[in-house]
């Protein structure tokens, strides 16, 4: 049976406790993954944090840009794999990761390459009553280590969406995908091997949020932790970050509102409002998740909108 391990200090890492990962299509066990253990948490975070101090630290803006594409290009030779791993996690039909999933997954590294090749500096000229002037400028410097917490409606996605800019800006990470949905957060760390991308930079731990999760999250070495998922975990994650006043990014979803005027073309209205309503079974935090209907046209677009769902 397939094994999933963490992937830590550019190692994968084996534990002496299994967790089982079952098919929603099916309901069969698929695979088994090491659980991570609290040791192993905290080894992943030190590893993550010499790295800020080993090669990686002098990488140029340049140099990571390049990195970035180079992961890019090994999501996309290693595509048909990454799809299957993928859609045995999550149950997705293979026309909808095709399409979306894996593709935004590769391309999350280009376009945060781009972005940070392409950052502006700043820097301006300020008189001072002596008349030497002075010069004010900005200097940018990495954050540090990353605890990133992704969700299970679209781990490689999601996931990428988070680890590409935190490296393009020259920091590390530890990654908690969700216990649903790890093999694309394990398969990338043989991505960012052969990409070049030094030890301790990438690193992933699996188990539950309430272990893992927790032990991740109130690691003193984070400095900042970014998370998508349930208000009740944001809460928590929130809770924990605090203690040091640390930095946090919580995709906590919401519920998104769609508007229909009278004067919209109605087939359009209902094709857009379908896709965007059920598209990945609904589990999309910007999928609409009501809408307000103008009068003059509210029966008949109700009416219809129940046809076509």
């Amino acid at each position: 049976m397939r094994e999933v391990k963490g992937f830590i200090n550019g190692e994968f890492v084996s534990s002496g406790e299994f967790g089982d990962i079952y098919s929603p299509t099916t309901g069969e066990l698929v695979c088994q993954y090491h659980k991570t253990s609290t040791e192993q948490v905290d080894e992943a975070v030190k590893a993550a944090k010499a790295a800020l101090k080993g090669p990686w630290a002098d990488f140029s803006i340049q140099q990571r840009v390049e990195i970035l594409y180079k992961i890019a290009d090994g999501i996309d030779a290693r595509f048909d794999e990454f799809l299957a791993a993928e859609c045995l996690d999550t149950g997705k039909p293979y026309s909808l990761a095709s399409h979306i999933d894996i593709p935004r997954g590769a391309a999350n590294f280009k376009v945060f390459a781009d972005t940070i090749k392409n950052a502006a500096d700043e820097a301006f000229h300020m008189p001072t009553p002596d008349g030497t002037g002075a010069l004010n400028y900005t200097v940018r410097k990495p954050k540090g280590v990353i605890g990133v917490i992704g969700p299970w409606n679209l781990p490689l996605l999601l996931m990428t969406w988070k680890i590409a800019p935190a490296l393009a800006c020259g920091n590390t990470v530890v990654v908690k995908p969700s216990e649903e949905t790890q093999l694309t957060s394990s398969l990338l760390g043989e991505v960012m091997n052969d990409a070049g991308v030094p030890k301790g930079v990438y690193n992933v731990i699996l188990g539950k949020g309430r272990e893992v999760g927790e032990a991740l999250i109130t690691n003193p070495g984070l400095d900042a932790i970014t998370f998508t998922g349930s208000t009740p975990t944001g809460q928590r994650i929130a809770a924990a970050a605090s203690v040091g006043v640390r930095d946090s990014s919580l995709e906590l979803g919401g519920k998104n509102a769609g508007l229909v005027f009278a004067d919209c073309d109605m087939d359009k209205a209902i094709e857009g409002t379908l896709r965007s309503a059920f598209a990945n079974c609904g589990q999309v935090c910007l999928g609409t998740e009501r809408l307000y209907v103008e009068r003059p046209i509210f029966d008949e677009f109700v009416q219809r909108l129940k046809e076509g769902a």
